[in-house]
């Protein structure tokens, strides 16, 4: 079975096309943080750690039963896909902001506002 067929199953024609999108951003920004917290440990910014990609592992495996577990939700109830959408829009926050971090701390200048915040949160871990 390659991608085309997995794409054009029956499935796919009940989800609105915002939702599929949503869903393949996850995809993307989930790779991207990967990507970028690969590249913290390659760049030596921080050290490499197993148990804390496992854990990582561990997190998404989490997150994409709580995907499925929301979208039958929606599918039993006929929220219309309003569950998923909102549980897909802060899985994207989320990510954007780890994808942020990670290239701030590989020393990629963030412009404006997403430096700003980025610092501001980092400011209040610490004092935690």
């Amino acid at each position: 079975m390659d991608i085309t067929q997995i794409i054009q199953h029956p499935i796919f024609a009940v989800v609105p096309k915002p939702i599929y999108y949503m869903l393949a951003a996850y995809f993307i920004f989930k790779s991207l943080d990967f990507l970028t917290g690969l590249l913290k440990t390659w760049k030596k910014v921080s050290p490499y750690k197993s148990a804390i990609m496992r854990d990582g592992i561990i997190r998404w495996i989490g997150e994409l039963i709580a995907i499925v577990l929301v979208l039958v939700l929606d599918l039993l109830f006929g929220f219309n896909f309003v569950l998923l959408g909102a549980t897909l829009g802060l899985f994207l926050y989320k990510e954007g902001g780890s994808i942020a971090e990670n290239l701030q701390t590989l020393g990629v200048n963030m412009p404006g506002i997403v430096g700003e915040t980025i610092e501001k949160l980092n400011k209040e871990g610490e004092r935690k």
